[in-house]
């Protein structure tokens, strides 16, 4: 870790991300709805074969939307640090992404921003655990511990004790394929088409 003090520059840029996914998190709920609807003839097949417990169809359809779309919900934290590289990178990128698509009149409310802790933190604690030194290996561990953290915090606040075991387990992989995927292998490349395009400086 070559500094921990932040610039104005390491502000600015933060705060654009931030922004700049606010928006989209905002057009991501509509991708969201949208995907319901599609998935919504499986997940009344699999309420009829009781492969998912008493859940009903509606209930499946959102509950593995919720996994299939985490990752873009958690792009603006890893994507924060990479760019600035800097402890706290991470959690102020995703925090101000929950607050920017909150006030933009996202209709989850006050959720996005108890979102944006949560999966700010799981990102924050990939770097973290690199003592931010190593930020291709952090964005690695971040995917592993925002996948668990997230899915860890939908287990407790939805209570999928009480569900399927094969359900919860199917569920966890589209957890962890999510966010490998949107937090992982696509903020790797959009900073890298970044430093390429001489936006950003190595």
């Amino acid at each position: 870790m070559k500094t921990v003090k932040w610039t104005i520059k390491d502000v600015i840029l933060t705060a654009l991300i931030g922004i700049i996914f606010g928006a989209l998190y905002l057009g991501f709920g509509f991708l969201w709805e949208t995907f319901i609807k599609i998935i919504g003839p499986l997940a009344g097949f699999i309420a009829n074969k009781n492969l998912s417990g008493a859940l009903t169809g509606a209930a499946i359809a959102g509950k593995v939307t919720t996994a299939a779309t985490t990752g873009l919900w958690m792009m603006a934290g890893p994507l924060a640090a990479l760019v600035i590289k800097k402890p706290g990178a991470a959690l102020f990128g995703e925090l101000l992404a929950s607050f920017v698509e909150m006030t933009l009149g996202s209709h989850w409310g006050v959720d996005n921003v108890i979102w944006g802790v949560v999966q700010g933190v799981a990102s924050e604690l990939g770097f973290a655990l690199t003592g931010y030194r190593n930020y291709k290996i952090g964005l690695m561990l971040s995917i592993v511990t925002g996948s668990i953290i997230s899915f860890g915090f939908n287990y407790l606040k939805y209570s999928y004790d009480t569900l399927n075991t094969v359900f919860v387990t199917t569920l966890f992989a589209i957890f962890f394929l999510s966010v490998l995927f949107f937090s992982g292998i696509l903020v790797w490349l959009i900073n890298k088409l970044l430093i390429s395009s001489k936006i950003l400086r190595k």
